[in-house]
């Protein structure tokens, strides 16, 4: 299964943290006058549903809809026989099965009365959705993404940091125990540890220190192999890079040009980071230079505008 096993750790994200977020959205729907807001998921763009109701989709395009006065709504195309599951690592208690989540939209807001919803990053949302959506007859309000999910909560951090130190403790033993072996074998000793050991999701990357890290090709570890771990925990990303050599950086004051930066808490993980400034779960992977060979290291930061702190 490409996602493994998705539960739901009350421990690590207390029901009551949902409770306040979704008060959130329903204050600013009270402001914006809108009956409703609309968030969208897939399975690349998941972060904004799984902070509004805990919805982590194995595959399938779903809208999760709050009203103001009922509990969130997920309309998906995903198999009835899922929805038992759904419900209990969700806060969803009803869920309304459509191949088209606009159309079931447009059915919900007839039945309910809605005539303006409030949709999260309407802009943003893929092209052919959009203009279904645009062409029905319900008054759609755009609303900033940082409306509805804004800078990490204290628990998000936790949960990235929860996804990281998992990353680097897997990846660290496994270099520091290492026997004569090839990238395909290392990469699939990697990935079985870490989806033991609760990883939904799992890339691996692999430089020989001749280029930049790239999927396993079968060649040999050795001193100059660098590891990307990328990693998902309860649908939070992390991503850890180490090398063999044992080499490092400091990754709060990062002295390399050639750094890539890459934020874990958008709507999509993985995409450049534009404002190095903003409040944000990020990925800071750095190349050192080793006689004619290049080094990476790299790890899991909280941005903000005091800088980087590692998780």
């Amino acid at each position: 299964m490409k996602r493994g096993l998705v539960s739901w750790e009350k421990n690590e994200l207390p029901p009551e943290e949902l409770a306040t977020r979704l008060a959130s959205i329903r204050a600013i729907a009270r402001k914006k006058r809108v009956d409703a807001v609309v968030v969208y998921s897939d399975v690349w763009r998941s972060n904004d549903a799984r902070y509004v109701s805990n919805y982590m989709p194995y595959w399938n395009r779903a809208f999760v809809v709050v009203p103001l006065e009922e509990p969130p709504i997920l309309l998906c195309a995903l198999s009835p026989r899922v929805y038992p599951w759904i419900k209990t690592v969700t806060v969803h208690e009803t869920i309304i099965a459509s191949p088209s989540p606009p159309a079931a939209l447009f059915k919900l807001c007839e039945e309910r009365g809605w005539k303006r919803v409030g949709v999260c990053d309407l802009e943003g949302l893929p092209t052919d959705l959009h203009a279904e959506m645009t062409a029905g007859s319900v008054d759609l309000l755009d609303l900033p993404r940082s409306d509805i999910h804004p800078a990490p909560t204290d628990v998000e951090v936790r949960m990235h940091g929860r996804a990281a130190s998992m990353a680097r403790e897997v990846l660290e033993q496994e270099l520091a125990t290492l026997k004569e072996q090839n990238d395909h074998e290392l990469t699939g000793r990697l990935e079985r540890v870490l989806r033991r050991a609760g990883a939904e999701d799992v890339v691996i990357l692999v430089s020989d220190g001749q280029g930049p890290p790239i999927p396993a090709e079968g060649r040999p570890v050795g001193p100059h192999t660098s590891v990307v771990v990328a990693i998902e925990y309860n649908g939070h990303w992390a991503k850890v890079t180490r090398n063999v050599a044992g080499r490092t950086a400091n990754l709060t004051s990062p002295e390399s040009e050639t750094q890539l930066r890459e934020i874990l808490s958008g709507p999509y993980s993985w995409e450049n980071v534009e404002d190095t400034a903003a409040t944000a779960i990020v990925s800071l992977q750095l190349q050192i230079l080793a006689a004619d060979r290049q080094l990476y290291y790299g790890d899991t930061c909280l941005q903000s505008q005091e800088g980087l702190r590692v998780l």
